[in-house]
C-alpha cells in the first residue's frame, strides 16, 4: 500500500526528494474498537487543549492525567481536521511531562524515534490535549481503554496488539 500511494503521488512537485515519503502516515480506523464497550470508560474527562510550543508549558496544571498529542492543520476556509498520534498518562504534573517532550523536540537525551519524528516534523500543527484524573488510580485503565480503541501510530504498546514481528518497522 505504502509503495502504491507513493507511486501515485511521483509527480508531485516536492522541495526535497524523499519529503513524501516522511509524510505517509498508517491509522488504524476500525469501528469495531470504537463500538467495543470493554473499551469505554465511566469517568467523564474534560479536554483541554493548548497548541505544542515552549510558551504554552506555563498554561498546564500541576496535576496528573492523560494526553493526546493531534496533527491538527489549519487550512484556511476549510473544515476542522484532526490526527490523533499517541496517548500517553502521566502520574507527575502535566507540565513535568510536557518539558520532557519539548526536551525530546530538541534532541535532548534519547528520545523514541516516533514520536521524535512526530515532534519534529509536525511542530507547526502539533496540539497536546490533556484531561486531569483524580483520583490517579483510573489512569492507567483511561490509558489502556484509548490506547485498545484507537491504536495510535505513534504509540508501540498496545495492550491487546500484539505486533507480528514481520510488521513491527510499521509501527515502530
Amino acid at each position: 500500500m505504502l509503495r502504491v500511494l507513493y507511486n501515485m503521488a511521483y509527480d508531485l512537485n516536492f522541495a526535497e526528494k524523499g519529503e513524501l515519503k516522511l509524510h505517509i502516515r498508517k491509522f488504524l480506523l476500525y469501528p469495531k474498537n470504537w463500538e467495543d464497550s470493554t473499551n469505554h470508560f465511566n469517568l467523564a474527562l474534560r479536554w483541554k487543549n493548548i497548541k505544542f510550543n515552549r510558551r504554552n508549558k506555563t498554561k498546564l496544571p500541576r496535576t496528573h492525567g492523560i494526553y493526546c498529542f493531534v496533527v491538527k492543520p489549519k487550512i484556511p476556509n476549510f473544515i476542522e481536521t484532526r490526527y490523533l498520534f499517541y496517548v500517553g498518562q502521566t502520574t507527575r504534573p502535566f507540565s513535568d511531562r510536557y518539558q520532557e517532550y519539548l526536551d525530546d523536540q530538541d534532541g535532548k537525551g534519547k528520545p523514541r524515534p516516533k514520536v521524535f519524528e512526530m515532534l519534529k516534523l509536525y511542530k507547526n500543527s502539533l496540539h497536546y490535549y490533556y484531561a486531569e484524573i483524580n483520583p490517579p488510580n483510573q489512569i492507567d485503565e483511561i490509558e489502556e481503554k484509548l490506547l485498545n480503541t484507537f491504536i495510535p501510530h505513534v504509540n508501540t504498546d498496545i495492550p491487546k496488539a500484539k505486533i507480528k514481528p514481520e510488521l513491527r518497522n510499521i509501527y515502530e
